[in-house]
């Protein structure tokens, strides 16, 4: 498969300009690890280019469907207002964070609120713009990506660590919220790479 000129050309400038921009943040709202995993498979390709445009092409198309999902879930989460206070929202976060071992029903949200659940769940969905379950999930892969950064525990360990039933049910919502394999994701970011024995 052969890439035109100008295809080689975008490659090059797309890795000159993130590179450029590295010190800042080039797609305002996106998370850091999501411009980070772009602007490694931009170099990556570029640096293969010549050798093998397959490959380049392959990286290319991922970096274009992180951006397309990161676009996606900040459009969405930036498109409604109102509905809970800010304080109320951090307490719903920490409530979260203190039982993301375990299953979270909304009524266990409301009641940290002192709410009824019908008027929670109406009044979340208006701040958040997701139902409360959409959004405890969210929660549960961003601290699960954290732990993927921070230490070398097997993926099934960190799922059950997180509330997920299986290794499955985890690697569908990881997939789902970050458009990456909990398996890709740790090989792009993690500190360790994928040296064997993690997974």
């Amino acid at each position: 498969m052969n890439m035109s000129h100008g295809a080689k050309a975008a490659v090059v400038l797309h890795a000159k300009a993130l590179d450029a921009s590295s010190t800042k943040q080039p797609f305002p709202g996106a998370p850091l690890e999501s411009v980070e995993a772009v602007r490694r498979l931009i170099v990556d390709a570029q640096n293969v280019l010549q050798s093998d445009s397959e490959t380049a092409i392959v990286r290319l198309s991922l970096a274009i469907d992180l951006l397309n999902h990161t676009d996606k879930s900040h459009s969405a989460r930036n498109r409604f207002i109102g509905g809970l206070a800010g304080w109320q929202i951090k307490r719903l976060d920490r409530f979260i964070v203190q039982h993301i071992d375990s299953a979270i029903r909304t009524t266990q949200l409301a009641a940290a609120l002192n709410l009824s659940t019908s008027y929670f769940s109406h009044a979340f969905k208006q701040a958040m713009g997701v139902v409360p379950q959409a959004y405890v999930a969210h929660r549960r892969i961003e601290l699960a990506r954290q732990a993927m950064l921070d230490s070398r525990i097997p993926l099934a360990e960190i799922a059950f660590n997180h509330g997920f039933c299986d290794q499955s049910h985890f690697s569908r919502t990881f997939r789902r919220e970050t458009g990456l394999t909990p398996q890709k994701w740790r090989q792009i970011f993690g500190q360790h790479g994928d040296r064997g024995g993690i997974d």
